[in-house]
């Protein structure tokens, strides 16, 4: 129960960061329910209903297993008809407003005169205006942070890493890379190939689907990334390295990067030492970068 609870904070709060207007798709709902006007009835009865459904755990875990693998908890909440509530919510409010700025000494004020009908409908809809914008982020776009750098939004490990390779115009290189890094390699150059793509180290891009790599791409990209089992014993742990190392020379892979974590692991570098296909090339904060010998 707890993990559902868990899974249900996290997508409701997907939802409602960046600008999002969950709160006043809220209040607008509450507000058309309490309103005399019976129209759209059935359309606020269907978002009460999913309401429920998306903030009960069980309900919320029951949507999430009967979609499929390319969407998020998150996504679920566009089962809300967000847009049209809050605008219809919006003109219920505006014209409430108006009617509650018209009345006075408790009679309605027969003489009103245009000026003041106009005055009451603008700002009416000015404070409506300001409440809609208050509800969602008031900057003009997601700030980057220190983490990035330049003009191509890099994070700055992934940029530094890739930034080091030689890649001449017109002439692709083949990289492997962890995930971090093949995430932003084709961004970064679409030069850079790779030995597979982002449906390896993002399964639920390719959800439902037929295709898959074989086991040596997935002993290769568990390797990289340091989560392939090792053998107990550290001359077989080193010579699962060296038969890896000269796999990926024997298919011309160009550049191999491998963070500092991996490389104080004691196969790694003694795997490293031991082959001549590869020597190291460049080094950064984060990685090593390791480049094929001519």
């Amino acid at each position: 129960m707890i993990e559902l609870l868990d899974s249900v904070g996290k997508g409701f709060g997907s939802f409602v960061k960046d600008g999002q207007y969950l709160m006043l798709f809220m209040t607008a709902l509450l507000l058309l329910w309490l309103t005399e006007n019976q129209n759209k009835k059935d359309f606020r009865v269907f978002s009460l209903i999913m309401l429920f459904l998306l903030l009960c755990p069980l309900t919320a875990k029951a949507l999430a297993f009967y979609q499929t693998g390319f969407y998020g908890f998150e996504d679920m909440w566009e089962l809300l008809p967000v847009t049209a509530v809050l605008s219809y919510g919006l003109v219920a409010a505006f014209f409430k407003m108006q009617e509650a700025m018209a009345w006075q000494y408790g009679r309605w004020k027969a003489a009103a005169s245009k000026k003041k009908s106009v005055f009451r409908e603008i700002l009416a809809g000015a404070i409506l205006t300001a409440l809609l914008f208050l509800c969602g982020t008031l900057s003009p776009g997601k700030t980057m942070t220190e983490g990035y750098h330049g003009g191509s939004f890099l994070p700055d490990g992934a940029g530094e890493a890739l930034g080091k390779l030689q890649i001449q115009e017109d002439v692709p290189v083949f990289l492997v890379a962890p995930d971090e890094i093949v995430a932003w390699a084709r961004i970064y150059s679409g030069n850079i190939l790779l030995p597979y793509g982002r449906d390896m180290t993002e399964p639920e891009l390719s959800a439902f689907t037929y295709d898959i790599y074989g086991a040596d791409l997935q002993e290769l990209h568990d390797w990289v990334n340091g989560s392939l089992p090792a053998p107990d014993e550290p001359g077989t742990a080193r010579m699962q390295s060296e038969i890896l190392l000269s796999g990926c020379a024997s298919n011309g892979y160009d550049y191999l990067i491998f963070s500092w974590e991996r490389m104080q692991e004691e196969a790694l570098p003694e795997a490293l030492e031991n082959q001549k296909e590869y020597v190291l090339f460049a080094q950064t904060d984060k990685y090593a970068v390791y480049k094929l010998q001519d």
